[in-house]
This record gives C-alpha cells, structure tokens and sequence, in this order.
C-alpha cells in the first residue's frame, strides 16, 4: 500500500471511527474500540470494491461407459 493510500485509509477509519463516537453519545475511554470497528468497515468496504475474479468452466465428466 503506498503511503497516499495508507494516508486515506487511516483518514476514512478517523471519519467513521469518530461517527461511531458521535452516535453512542461520546463516551470515554472507548476510542480503541471505535478505531477496531472503523478499520473492519474499511476493510470490508475494500474487499467489496475488489474485482471478482472468475473461475474458469468445470469440465463435463465423460462418461466411460459406450452407448449401444
């Protein structure tokens, strides 16, 4: 990750880590837990945004047995 990715990342858990603080009334002492939550959504967020890489077609089994 370069520095200007990492730069925004930690950018985008401050803003929903300090939203989550907003909407639980600003207590104390809770920020490690804020931060572990906004990182999950960060990380969440850029798994979905990764392209589906697809898998190619199984084969058909052939069948051994010959028809009569």
């Amino acid at each position: 990750m370069s520095h200007e990715n990492s730069a925004g990342r930690d950018q985008r858990i401050t803003e929903i880590a300090h939203k989550i603080w907003e909407e639980e009334g600003r207590p104390d002492g809770r920020s490690e837990d804020h931060w572990a939550r906004a990182t999950a959504i960060v990380d969440a967020e850029a798994l979905e945004a990764q392209p589906i890489a697809k898998k190619p077609a199984a084969k058909k089994a052939v069948s051994s047995k010959k028809k009569v």
